[in-house]
């Protein structure tokens, strides 16, 4: 577990983190046992359809809890089934190993553990890569 783990309502509301490192906008997607599949969109209209909104995934989902050092990306984020369901999506992983590495980067620069890096400073650097925040 994460220092955030990102819920569902998270997704379906469009919430925005101070500390986001990555946007997403793809559907809840979760197949229910063969059933089919249920599709949740981020921010629905009242007809359920989408609207094109996204949500940002916080800095802390990378961050383990109780492990210093390390950061987890891709699909080993920290995040509920529902929320995960949505944010598993390969181009948001890329963007998680994007933060990743560049967080990695300023904590040895800076001489600052991973938990503890300005992430303000991160984001910036992740803007200045190019990364839609």
């Amino acid at each position: 577990m994460s220092e955030y783990v990102l819920t569902k309502d998270d997704v379906i509301e469009a919430r925005q983190f101070d500390d986001a490192i990555a946007l997403c906008g793809a559907p809840i997607e979760d197949h229910d046992g063969g059933a089919g599949t249920i599709w949740r969109y981020v921010a629905a209209g009242e007809d359920g359809e989408p609207t094109g909104r996204t949500y940002g995934i916080p800095y802390r989902c990378l961050v383990p809890k109780d492990i210093g050092g390390l950061l987890v990306a891709g699909r080993c984020l920290s995040a509920t089934h529902d929320a995960h369901a949505s944010a598993r999506s390969i181009a948001q992983c890329l963007s998680y190993g994007h933060a990743a590495g560049a967080a990695a980067a300023l904590s040895i620069a800076t001489g600052t553990g991973l938990k503890e890096i300005d992430v303000d400073v991160l984001r910036a650097r992740l803007v200045a890569d190019g990364a839609l925040l």
